[in-house]
């Protein structure tokens, strides 16, 4: 009989971590049954959740502050849902579901791994009481799957967890799928102009748009027929469309919005650039890299994993417009190059993210914390954490 593991997301968000819980679900390992549970059923994700064809899941509102009784009220729910369903293990899927994950699983008796899909400095909100509390959930949980090898020193080297039981399981994408919605319609309006750069990024500060739009002034200056679609939305737009405006940059950039058609816009682009001031394992540059395009994007997180200078793409220094602008302009100025470490970035995607490896590395983790003894958890964990 397979083992049922519980899945909890807060709600089903458009984002790089949701996106990744979609394609845990969709390729989840073998010998393990998904249950799924959320503290909200909304998000622009939903639509796609439910299309898996997975039971609806039951949903445990906190409506509003973690330290409110509410949630204790929630956490008994949830605890007495994981004892009627038999689940033998938790997987939480970012801070609120980890705390909220991590306290039932305790109560209900069975083993918790809560994930990791960022540096945790520089998130909208996030303050020191946060950190506190994140590092007391790397430290109590039975694992912490971490999506790149620097978000995993940060949970050990910062944050005090057990470097026996922290995990890296890298994102993995569906490239038929990706690659059919790619060959789609677009779902609305698109830049005009060529080169076409795209932006995929939610509008918030950690995402670095405020130093892009600096970088795309220099940019303009050399090459004014560039233009860049920034797809997203978030608290930063109206200062950037205001700033855009005032370095009269309003056609070079078009700002989409919210769009459901990434992967087709991707297919009309000619490069991706992803200016983060912070990043896990960035999803946009996955996508990027899966529609064959080169990456400008940050030295920051995981993104040197994925974005290899002069093989993938190139890579400047976060908070740098200049650095930004000089990485962008050289990559226009050689399109043939351009190309051929798109093509590369492809192949990367095909051979080490793929949805089969991102569900080998699941079961040898679910295994690994599940395993009876210490020898038998480490040589699992050995497999877990195999590149």
């Amino acid at each position: 009989m397979p083992i049922p593991v519980l899945h909890l997301v807060s709600r089903f968000w458009v984002g790089g971590s949701e996106r990744q819980f979609i394609e845990r679900l969709r390729a989840h390992p073998k010998g393990f049954a998904p249950e799924v549970a959320c503290l909200e059923l909304s998000g622009g994700n939903l639509e796609e959740f439910l299309s898996l064809g997975l039971p609806r899941p039951q949903v445990f509102p906190l409506r509003g502050s973690l330290l409110r009784p509410n949630t204790i009220r929630q956490v008994l729910r949830l605890a007495r849902l994981i004892r009627r369903r038999g689940v033998r293990l938790v997987h939480a899927n970012e801070f609120i579901s980890n705390f909220v994950g991590l306290l039932a699983a305790r109560t209900a008796g069975v083993p918790v791994i809560v994930n990791r899909a960022d540096l945790g400095h520089l998130r909208q909100g996030f303050g020191p009481r946060h950190r506190t509390v994140e590092k007391w959930m790397s430290r109590s949980a039975d694992a912490v799957c971490a999506n790149a090898d620097r978000v995993r020193r940060l949970c050990i080297e910062e944050e005090g967890s057990d470097p026996a039981r922290t995990f890296v399981v890298r994102n993995g994408l569906d490239l038929d799928r990706f690659d059919a919605l790619a060959a789609g319609g677009l779902q609305g309006p698109l830049t005009e102009g060529r080169p076409l750069i795209a932006v995929v990024a939610n509008l918030w500060p950690v995402k670095g748009h405020c130093v892009l739009v600096e970088a795309i002034a220099r940019v303009h200056a050399q090459r004014p027929e560039a233009r860049f679609a920034l797809v997203g939305d978030g608290p930063d737009r109206p200062f950037l469309e205001a700033r855009v405006k005032e370095l009269g940059l309003g056609e070079a950039v078009q700002f989409l919005g919210t769009r459901y058609d990434v992967p087709a816009i991707l297919a009309r682009a000619d490069a991706k650039c992803l200016p983060s001031l912070a990043e896990g394992l960035p999803n946009a540059v996955m996508e990027a890299m899966s529609a064959s395009l080169p990456v400008i994007a940050t030295a920051v997180g995981g993104t040197p994993e994925l974005v290899i200078p002069g093989e993938t793409g190139f890579l400047a220094a976060p908070g740098d417009p200049a650095s930004l602008a000089e990485q962008i302009l050289r990559l226009l100025s050689d399109p043939g190059q351009g190309r051929r470490m798109g093509a590369r970035g492809r192949r990367l995607i095909e051979r080490e993210h793929s949805l089969r490896r991102l569900a080998e590395a699941h079961g040898a983790l679910y295994r690994a914390v599940l395993a009876p003894d210490v020898h038998s958890r480490a040589v699992l964990g050995e497999q877990a954490l195999r590149p």
